[in-house]
């Protein structure tokens, strides 16, 4: 109440209050004319202002003010930095403002001797490079208000005929220190355990490897799955090239893993996949934790190299990882596991591969071998033809296979042929059966397009997992299910 009436009784002296965007001090109106060019109010801030230019010493002088701060930065054209002063001046004066200091032109310095630092104190930011600091004048005033001091501090500058004007005022208001309360009942509450055992949905449990849960809350990002492929795992810091000295090269089914967790830090997610790997008796074959990891572009690389998509995006700060593998009845499980941090949030890397003999020792893939097969049941087994799980796009790695077919057909022109494509019973039947004919369609179309097979004596059909040959019981089970048939066709 105090500052609006002061600013009734001071500024009745100026010309009518021109309404801008953002609002004058009620303290304090603009001179008639001026627009405000920065504006600037804190609650209880606070505030250095200067009492006087610099010392004969070349020392600027301080107060340290605490209280309810507003700076407001005032351009005026074609007017003297004179006839602004003496109206601030005035105005102050008619109020009952005590004058602490006030020096005028080369009172106040020039831009070598401490101008540009008494005028950049006042306005509260770097004052070097403004053109507006001819024909200076400052004040220091302060009057007594209702709740205690009101403390004003200007600095007036020219240039090419207009002013600017930095103006603040500091409001000393009552310590205000009981705004946050603290609760005794949360400081005297039991510790709440963290939840125990698996805590997955049937949905998550179907989306994560059958070995390894996700951590509880995880979101699963993107997940990948290729049988019978090949990976190398680092085992040291990757260089600038993000290449390690030392490699694991590992052969066999791969599943890849991406999950999002927030509100976690990477070591709390990495201690706990490390104590479940521990307790499933893998040995470490590898780890490094943060610094250890090399630095940003090394520790980035290091994630790349397991997650599904190549990329980490920006989740590679504290970083952890690890390597570690353990032997099982079928061969050997290797684990990787990545985690990396941004803004409060982990985004960990998980590949198992679990090794397996070579895909080829099914079968003898050549083409003496089918057709005596096929003369002797009527059909011929094929093993040596891959597919990325959930797609029907035959991999490079099935030339030899396919040429083996390409030898057959040519070796024997009145052979035509049935191409059917065998599931393992992993997921829903349907969706299997029809997986099956796509695949099979595709063995056919590779035939006809790369290796010059007649199409016309190529049928091909799927038939999911409805004419296994073992078990699917067992991982070996499934792995012989999953297949081609060449059966002859009449």
């Amino acid at each position: 109440m105090f500052l609006r009436v002061l600013f009734l009784l001071t500024f009745s002296l100026f010309a009518p209050l021109v309404i801008a965007e953002e609002p004058d001090h009620p303290l304090l109106t603009r001179y008639p004319g001026a627009e405000i060019d920065e504006w600037l109010y804190t609650e209880y801030e606070k505030v250095d202002l200067p009492t006087g230019p610099l010392d004969a010493g070349g020392n600027l002088h301080i107060d340290t003010l605490v209280g309810d701060l507003t700076r407001i930065v005032y351009e005026i054209e074609s007017v003297s930095t004179l006839k602004v002063f003496e109206n601030y001046r005035g105005a102050l004066k008619e109020s009952g403002a005590q004058l602490v200091s006030v020096c005028e032109l080369d009172e106040c310095g020039d831009k070598d001797s401490g101008l540009h630092e008494l005028a950049a104190s006042v306005a509260g930011v770097s004052y070097f490079g403004s053109n507006f600091y001819r024909k200076p004048y400052f004040l220091r005033a302060s009057l007594s208000g209702a709740q205690g001091m009101v403390h004003v501090g200007l600095f007036v500058g020219g240039f090419d005929g207009d002013v600017r004007v930095q103006q603040v005022v500091v409001e000393e208001v009552p310590r205000q220190n009981t705004l946050i309360s603290v609760s005794e009942e949360y400081l005297s509450r039991a510790h709440k355990d963290a939840a125990t055992g698996d805590q997955r949905t049937a949905e998550e449990k179907k989306q994560d490897h059958p070995m390894m849960a996700r951590y509880p809350g995880a979101r699963l990002y993107r997940s990948r799955t290729v049988e019978y492929e090949k990976m190398s795992l680092p085992l040291t810091v990757l260089n600038s090239e993000g290449v390690a000295s030392e490699n694991l090269d590992l052969t066999g089914d791969i599943t890849q893993h991406s999950y999002q967790i927030e509100n976690v830090s990477t070591l709390k997610v990495f201690q706990n996949y490390l104590e479940a790997i521990e307790k499933l008796g893998f040995t470490l074959e590898y780890v490094c934790e943060k610094a250890e990891c090399g630095g940003d572009d090394a520790s980035e690389a290091l994630g790349e190299r397991l997650a599904v998509t190549g990329d980490v995006e920006n989740y590679f700060r504290d970083p952890h990882y690890l390597i570690a593998s353990r032997e099982v009845a079928e061969g050997r499980v290797v684990v990787g596991i990545y985690a990396g941090g941004f803004e409060g949030e982990v985004w960990l890397q998980q590949v198992v591969i679990e090794e397996t003999g070579t895909e080829n020792d099914l079968i003898e893939v050549n083409a003496d071998q089918l057709y005596q097969e096929i003369e002797r049941s009527g059909k011929a087994l094929v093993y040596g033809i891959y597919f990325d799980t959930d797609s029907a796009e035959v991999k490079e790695n099935s030339a030899e296979a396919l040429e083996a077919i390409s030898e057959l057909m040519t070796s024997h022109p009145e052979l035509d042929l049935y191409v059917v494509g065998h599931t393992d019973d992993t997921g829903e039947s349907d969706y299997n059966l029809s997986l099956s004919g796509r695949r099979a369609a595709s063995v056919a179309e590779v035939l006809t397009a790369q290796y010059s097979v007649e199409s016309g004596r190529l049928a091909a059909a799927g038939v999911g997992p409805y004419a296994p040959v073992a078990g699917n019981e067992s991982k070996e089970g499934k792995r012989l299910n999953r297949r081609v048939e060449l059966v002859r066709r009449l």
